[in-house]
């Protein structure tokens, strides 16, 4: 499912107008980033947790070439499911 198959699906659930759908969608993936970016954990219960976690710098190797390269340290959001979100899966 892409964007635009959610907010079909949403706007014929909820009875909205495509246009309304999509921008309360935009808004509220606006929420999730910005809250993730300051406080660096998001908890959506029966759904899961977003949190932002650190790879230390390591070495790699380009795959073409196979010269040896040193990647360089991020950060990177990372999900967790829920338990509820697991078991509704494994049904």
């Amino acid at each position: 499912m892409n964007k635009s198959d959610l907010v079909n699906s949403l706007s014929k659930d909820l009875k909205w107008s495509k246009a309304k759908t999509e921008r309360v969608l935009d808004a509220f993936f606006g929420l999730v980033s910005e809250h993730i970016l300051k406080k660096k954990k998001l908890n959506l219960s029966k759904f899961g947790v977003f949190t932002v976690k650190h790879r230390a710098s390591r070495s790699g190797r380009n795959p073409k070439t196979g010269e040896g390269l040193i990647l360089p340290p991020k950060d990177y959001v990372h999900f967790k499911p829920s338990k509820s979100l697991i078991d509704s899966i494994n049904r």
